[in-house]
């Protein structure tokens, strides 16, 4: 698997742009909104995904882990090859897919060549209970970070949403003792 390339661009045309790392370029499929922030020469780093079809092998590269992570979701679903996935990115970033996804939108996916009703309502069905879960696990490694402060806060009888909300504006450095400080302060804002 190759998860990620760091390397030279060389080449770009359409959707393709074409990677020197090292001796070697690869041809990776991008989003339309990155290849027009590419200049020719530039050094990047692209997350990739490598497709393996019938006959060839593809190449599909996000500027970040998180549009790589929903790429994958996407091509997971029956009916929605990367290349339909690609052309979703085109259209919107990976958070305003998520927030689709979220909402039950419908009509947001509507708009992309090759997606019908059928496939935008299968997309939202088999994502959003991907995306929960994904939610449920960043929630569970925050509390786990903030472990005393979170305790603490339970004990002060704050619920969990209001815990959550507060626990990543908090500064990752200092005391357990300032930070208990700092939530309450914010907590007392609301």
């Amino acid at each position: 698997m190759i998860s990620s390339l760091t390397g030279i661009v060389n080449y770009k045309e359409g959707q393709v742009v074409e990677l020197l790392v090292g001796d070697i370029s690869f041809s990776v499929w991008i989003p339309l909104a990155l290849v027009a922030r590419l200049e020719l020469g530039e050094k990047i780093t692209l997350f990739t995904n490598l497709v393996v079809g019938e006959k060839l092998l593809e190449l599909y590269g996000f500027g970040n882990r998180g549009d790589i992570s929903i790429f994958k979701m996407l091509i997971s679903v029956a009916g929605v090859g990367p290349k339909t996935a690609l052309m979703i990115f085109n259209q919107k970033s990976g958070e305003e897919i998520k927030e689709a996804i979220d909402k039950a939108d419908v009509d947001f996916f509507l708009g992309v060549k090759g997606i019908g009703k059928k496939t935008a309502q299968r997309l939202i069905v088999d994502l959003r209970s991907v995306l929960d879960r994904i939610k449920l696990q960043e929630k569970k490694k925050v509390r786990e970070r903030a472990g005393i402060v979170y305790d603490a806060l339970l004990q002060l009888g704050f619920s969990q949403q209001e815990i959550d909300l507060v626990i990543p504006k908090l500064p990752k450095t200092g005391s357990d003792e300032e930070k208990i400080s700092q939530a309450l302060k914010l907590l007392s804002e609301k």
